[in-house]
């Protein structure tokens, strides 16, 4: 049998989910061929026209509370109307991993719309919410911001909660455009790059999503020896303990650095590296990964163990 699909638009009140769900229905050339059932499960200022989607094929079913999208509601707008798609306005306090969909619905994808004019104050106090809400998005929409300087201090710590996620800033009138821009706060084209440590959050996100740019280069930075049952080699693998919400969240990013120089690390060993970089399939992780052949390893002085990203200002 075949599934329905079914697309989550998230976001707390008034951060621009109705507007893009609207814009996108009247807007896709395929609206009036197939049946759109539209779920709201929260209503802010701006309502929606049931006579004006109509025309485009939409019918709209509103669900006010949690226990009646599980106790029915959701399944019995699914059977009355036999969509083709169902498009679902979340309430943003709502867990997803709570709700129940009837097998004939496929999830396919979560967007998260977010205020970015109230974002800085709403993270700062309730990281954790946002966290969750961020962890289950395959895109990120800010709203109400001018540009992407208003969210480069929190490029870091969103990519490492979602490193998967796109990240976009959408206007009034729905145009997209990246939310970060690249600015390395190191020299990219240097024989040798040059990694602070505090820099090593940035490093580790732009190697992920970048190949080609460290494919083969010459890195130094510092880091800590983690010893893993997954080498018996005498591979380590070289990272750092970051924490980008709060102490229980604390989590090693890092990447494997090759035995080739008969190095015995130590577990949380301090370590100034130097290496070559390579991305390679990795038995352990069954994926491709960043490998690191090094060309010199020496002790270095303790830094503060936890890299803090919670301290973005």
């Amino acid at each position: 049998m075949k599934k329905i699909p079914l697309f989550f638009v998230d976001g707390m009140i008034d951060s621009g989910k109705t507007s893009y769900i609207n814009n996108t229905i009247i807007t896709d050339s395929k609206a009036s061929k197939y049946k759109t059932l539209l779920v709201v499960c929260e209503q802010g200022e701006i309502e929606y026209d049931e006579d004006e989607l109509k025309k485009y094929n939409t019918a709209v079913r509103y669900i006010d509370t949690f226990e009646d999208f599980n106790n029915g509601s959701f399944e019995k707008a699914v059977e009355e109307t036999g969509p083709s798609r169902i498009i679902v306005e979340m309430n943003g306090m709502w867990d997803i991993k709570e709700i129940s969909f009837p097998k004939t619905v496929n999830v396919i994808q979560s967007i998260l719309f977010v205020d970015g004019s109230t974002f800085g104050p709403y993270f700062s106090n309730m990281r954790q919410m946002f966290t969750d809400l961020i962890l289950r998005s395959q895109v990120v929409c800010f709203t109400h911001v001018k540009g992407t300087e208003e969210l480069a201090k929190y490029q870091n710590v969103l990519k490492l909660i979602n490193k998967d996620a796109s990240y976009f800033i959408v206007d009034e009138n729905m145009e997209i455009m990246d939310a970060f821009e690249e600015e390395l706060p190191y020299d990219i084209k240097a024989d040798v790059i040059m990694v602070e440590p505090d820099d090593f959050s940035t490093f580790y996100i732009d190697s992920y999503d970048h190949h080609d740019r460290y494919e083969g280069r010459v890195i130094d930075f510092t880091c800590q020896a983690f010893i893993s049952d997954d080498f018996t080699d005498g591979t380590f693998v070289g990272g750092r303990l970051i924490m980008n919400c709060c102490a229980n969240d604390i989590q090693l990013y890092g990447f494997p650095i090759k035995n080739t120089l008969g190095y015995e690390a130590k577990m949380k060993e301090w370590l100034h590296v130097r290496g070559k970089i390579s991305y390679e399939w990795s038995e352990q992780y069954k994926e491709i990964e960043m490998f690191l052949t090094p060309i010199s390893i020496e002790p270095a002085p303790p830094r503060e163990e936890v890299l803090n990203l919670t301290q973005s200002k």
